[in-house]
């Protein structure tokens, strides 16, 4: 008498496992990216409005055309903030760590080295 495998195991099942989990981790991984991006987007807000300044652009920047171009790696982010206040725009720099439980982690990837969150914002903001 032959053997019968259990039919959950025949590659046809495999691959359609396998391309189920990996469409899962897909979405997981969008979903996680806009949640990063929306909880940046809060933190530059409230900061700049902290300041008394108003928002006018938030854009995310190759970190190598920044004042950051050294102190970055894979776990942040950098975003060019253009903001008004008392009628002048003027530009914010802001290094988010991609973290989504903490985006004021100090150390996002110890054992890499990551670099904590950090403003650069002209002194005439701080007035």
């Amino acid at each position: 008498m032959k053997k019968e495998k259990c039919a959950f195991f025949k590659p046809k099942w495999l691959f359609i496992l396998l391309v189920l989990l990996m469409l899962l981790t897909g979405v997981i991984l969008v979903l996680s990216l806009n949640l990063i991006e929306k909880k940046h987007e809060e933190e530059i807000r409230n900061v700049i409005s902290s300041y008394g300044g108003q928002v006018i652009k938030i854009e995310k920047v190759d970190p190598k055309l920044t004042p950051f171009a050294e102190d970055f790696n894979k776990s942040n982010v950098i975003y060019k903030v253009s903001y008004k206040k008392s009628h002048e725009e003027l530009i914010a720099w802001y290094r988010g760590v991609n973290v989504v439980n903490n985006i004021h982690a100090e150390n996002p990837t110890a054992l890499q080295g990551g670099f904590a969150e950090k403003w650069i914002i002209p002194s005439e903001m701080k007035d």
